[in-house]
């Protein structure tokens, strides 16, 4: 399992952990200190991603486009910082 923690400057804590398997990604969980409105379920965008192939521009994509539907604000943090997270993870 790899891990990724990255505080964003002036903001907040994200952590992801990941597994990848022959380039697809097969576990996410995404934690941290930040707050959203509306209260999102971070388990539907970990859900969306399983499965997908672990390239940083195909996840960064998925996360922004995520957080634009359903009309996410984040307080401390924005969608590329989660797709940054994401993408550390799977490089460590």
């Amino acid at each position: 399992m790899k891990r990724f923690e990255y505080k964003v400057p002036g903001g907040k804590l994200l952590r992801a952990k990941v597994e990848v398997d022959a380039g697809r990604i097969t576990f996410l969980q995404l934690t941290g200190d930040f707050f959203m409105e509306p209260e999102t379920d971070l388990e539907e965008l970990e859900t969306r991603l399983m499965g997908m192939r672990a390239e940083p521009v195909a996840i960064k994509g998925q996360v922004v486009s995520f957080f634009t539907a359903h009309k996410t604000m984040i307080a401390g943090a924005s969608p590329r910082d989660f797709a940054y997270v994401i993408n550390q993870a799977i490089r460590a």
